[in-house]
């Protein structure tokens, strides 16, 4: 990390720190939701069928997504330590990182491949085979089928892409993550929209043009992202030596860290299997509302990629006064700017649905989705941002702590209350209570963290900082 960068992280005003390293992601994180819709509307065009099939493969795929991000976000969290720490050791540590990642990513992916379709069929698949035209949902499995095959083979790609995008901006490089994500999605966009329109020349029908998008783009850009790293590291303050190619055993915190990111996938594929049994126009619905849940937190998710860094940077070098300060300015801006949403959202339920999905059939439950769910999402943004930044403060088991007490204990119990209760509407509710009970929880987390004895709460840091330099050592 550039001395100069770091000067501004734990000197210039927070407000200003926080805006200046958000803003070039905002696009970029904007383009990535932005795309997951466009697929999802893709899709929708060739039937109800297909969305559905999208539907069942979400939960896996979008596993294979978090776990993706979790490998970069304990990337991101090594090279900021280090980049305070011992920035002579820099260059070793990434090579590490991402050798050490594209072996783990490997096995993730032959495990997947043997045991893909069991999982499918666990999460309702089966039900997709239920339909008055055989031949043409034989297709629409046949194509699921070959989908998954090609998202597993390229799941390598998709990780280094993830975690190159992590590395620069933990170097500071802020800019250069950006425009490298705006630029994969542009090209994945133009790629799906070529595939899967159809009145394309090359148009592929159903979901198999998502593989072959997914192939194309993100082989594309795993190169360009090691390129992109490979010319930020500075040869004359990082020394390459024989140990920067030695894998290592990950640590507790990776496995830990990885684990909070699977939390998530897997509450959605508990709705998935609560949703196939509603009917596959739930399941079809989800296809495009897992993906808009995405969109509508993208003020959260903005920050996820620059706070951690800015509360890192400031906790390692011992300003814990500004972690402080940050998260009151953060949780504010998140709550005030997701009510409003909701608000909105909420009086233009029917525009909005219309314009998303040209489904008759799944209209409804969308429209039911836009009136409750986004009232939660203040809360939703909070767990998101908090667990970002306790991980970014070597705090990973507190963080899995959050995570699975908002997915686990709360959103699942309750939306299974709701669908108790009344399936058409209160299914939305619990979900809606669900995120909005997870948000007052953080509050508390947070309230409780510095009511304690400042004096304490310094020694405890010290402590924990001393740790993990002698953990470094071994």
């Amino acid at each position: 990390m550039d001395k100069i960068i770091k000067s501004q992280f734990t000197n210039d005003k927070l407000t200003h720190v926080i805006w200046r390293h958000s803003f070039p992601m905002f696009s970029a994180i904007l383009a990535l939701f932005a795309y997951d819709l466009l697929e999802s509307s893709l899709v929708a065009l060739s039937g109800a069928h297909s969305l559905a099939s999208l539907g069942y493969t979400l939960p896996i795929t979008a596993a294979m997504t978090a776990l993706s991000i979790g490998i970069s976000i304990k990337s991101n969290n090594q090279v900021v330590k280090h980049a305070c720490l011992a920035p002579e050791k820099l260059a070793n540590i990434i090579i590490n990182l991402i050798a050490s990642a594209a072996v783990a990513i490997f096995l993730f992916s032959l495990i997947a491949m043997f045991t893909g379709n069991s999982l499918l069929s666990m999460l309702g698949n089966n039900a997709l085979s239920i339909v008055t035209d055989p031949w043409f949902e034989q297709d629409v499995v046949t194509q699921q089928n070959n989908y998954m095959a090609i998202r597993y083979v390229t799941w390598i790609f998709l990780m280094l892409v993830w975690q190159g995008n992590a590395i620069l901006r933990a170097l500071g490089q802020v800019r250069t993550a950006s425009i490298i994500m705006i630029s994969w999605l542009a090209v994945k966009a133009l790629i799906a929209i070529i595939l899967l329109t159809p009145e394309s020349t090359w148009y592929q029908g159903g979901i198999i043009g998502l593989g072959y998008t997914h192939a194309i783009s993100d082989s594309l850009f795993a190169l360009i992202s090691l390129l992109a790293i490979a010319s930020k590291i500075k040869p004359e303050t990082s020394v390459i030596t024989k140990e920067s190619f030695q894998l290592r055993i990950p640590s507790a915190d990776t496995f830990i860290i990885m684990f909070q990111q699977i939390i998530t996938p897997l509450s959605m594929a508990v709705l998935t299997v609560i949703a196939a049994k509603m009917g596959n126009s739930y399941v079809a619905a989800f296809a495009l509302i897992f993906r808009l849940e995405a969109l509508l937190l993208l003020m959260p998710m903005v920050l996820t990629t620059s706070l951690p860094t800015i509360i890192g940077t400031n906790f390692w070098s011992g300003h814990h006064d500004r972690v402080k300060q940050a998260y009151i300015i953060v949780f504010a801006a998140i709550t005030a700017f997701q009510l409003i949403l909701a608000l909105t959202l909420c009086f233009n339920n029917d525009f909005f649905a219309t314009f998303i999905c040209p489904q008759d059939g799944v209209i409804n439950h969308i429209k039911d989705y836009l009136i409750w769910v986004p009232w939660g999402y203040f809360g939703a943004g909070c767990v998101i941002v908090y667990q970002s930044c306790l991980n970014a403060e070597g705090k990973a088991l507190k963080a899995a702590t959050v995570a699975f007490t908002h997915r686990i204990l709360l959103l699942l119990p309750l939306t299974l209350l709701g669908v108790v209760i009344n399936e058409k509407s209160s299914f939305f509710q619990g979900i809606m209570l669900g995120h909005m009970l997870a948000g007052f929880y953080v509050f508390y987390l947070l309230m409780s963290k510095y009511n304690t004895n400042h004096h304490t709460y310094h020694q405890t840091q010290k402590q924990h900082q001393t740790l993990a330099l002698n953990e470094e050592k071994e």
